[in-house]
């Protein structure tokens, strides 16, 4: 396993070649400012391209299968509040948290048209279909 710090190192190499590289082409004499420049600055490129894909790879991470809200009820709005999360990941489950006991439900699928909190009995929602 790769450590992050390898990958910033990277990054920064390659943003410092760049910058170096630029400074010295545009500071320098022209003979001697392209010499000792330019090979930086080329270096910087390739640097930069594997820092930035390293961390696209780092990005793709699944998300966690067992994830599930924490039980907890949620503060007075003067109507019934609840929190309804779906995963966008095979197998699609939806879990409603219910505001007012703290009841987390779980159901296979998308959020349902209607939903009746198993802890506490009040209706969450109830949805007409279009």
């Amino acid at each position: 396993m790769r450590s992050m710090s390898s990958d910033w190192n990277i990054l920064i190499s390659g943003w410092a070649c760049t910058l170096i590289g630029t400074g010295i082409i545009f500071t320098m004499s022209e003979p001697t400012g392209l010499l000792v420049g330019t090979p930086l600055l080329i270096a910087g490129f390739p640097l930069l391209l594997v820092a930035l894909s390293r961390g696209r790879q780092l990005s793709g991470k699944q998300a966690d299968p067992n994830w599930s809200p924490s039980p907890e009820s949620l503060p007075d709005a003067g109507r019934v509040m609840y929190r309804v999360d779906t995963s966008l990941d095979e197998p699609i489950r939806t879990s409603i948290l219910c505001g007012a006991c703290g009841e987390v439900d779980w159901v296979e699928g998308k959020k349902p048209l209607r939903h009746i909190c198993t802890g506490c009995g009040i209706l969450l929602w109830n949805e007409e279909e279009e």
